[in-house]
């Protein structure tokens, strides 16, 4: 079977490594395990909105969900909404898994998840985020303007309609780096399952 696997890479040139991406893809896995970008965010959004075309006739309780595991620092805001989105509006569940780190867009990517789960020590961390820019004076002031009202805003609100966290907590850990472990992240709303306290392993792989 390795040589069958070998021949058929050399013929298609790719590697074991791509090989188990094919795999993960089709078994609907998506792994987030970097920072988040255009790159990671593209070929995420294709795959969910590739996994509902598939399941369009099929009844949304008998669709096989799409996991998304995360270990990741964040990254892009404009990303990182996009796949957002996607999330929200997928038909097909998708179950989002903290396997070590959901920090910042990590963060409010794994909260976006029709199902939320974590392992027993995954670090979670809510912020209120950086910008960097390089523009005339005006043109600064315009984007910081949009980022700390519109998009403050919106994050606000989202981060409050995904979590039992209200708007007096929200405004107590607004300019603190809030870390905190899975139990808290259970208290708060932003998981709903610690797996090996309140799921099997099997569930999430």
């Amino acid at each position: 079977m390795e040589d069958i696997d070998r021949e058929i890479s050399k013929v298609y040139n790719y590697s074991y490594a791509d090989k188990f991406d094919i795999e993960d893809n089709e078994q609907r896995r998506i792994y987030l395990n970097c920072e988040i970008d255009e790159g990671i965010v593209d070929s995420a959004v294709y795959h969910i909105l590739r996994y509902n075309r598939l399941d369009k006739d099929i009844p949304i309780e008998d669709r096989i969900p799409i996991k998304i595991y995360i270990n990741s620092p964040g990254g892009s805001v404009s990303d990182g909404y996009a796949l957002i989105d996607a999330i929200r509006l997928s038909k097909t569940p998708v179950y989002t898994i903290n396997l070590a780190l959901a920090a910042s867009m990590g963060f409010l990517i794994f909260i976006a998840g029709h199902k939320r789960y974590c392992m027993p020590h995954a670090e979670f961390l809510m912020h209120d985020g950086s910008t960097m820019g390089f523009d005339s004076t005006a043109k600064m002031r315009d984007r910081m303007e949009f980022e700390t009202v519109e998009l403050e805003k919106e994050t606000r609100k989202y981060i409050m309609s995904r979590t039992n966290i209200d708007e007096n907590l929200y405004n107590e850990k607004y300019r603190c780096e809030w870390y905190f472990l899975p139990e808290k992240a259970k208290k708060v709303g932003a998981t709903d399952y610690i797996v090996g306290n309140d799921c099997d392993l099997d569930v999430i792989i």
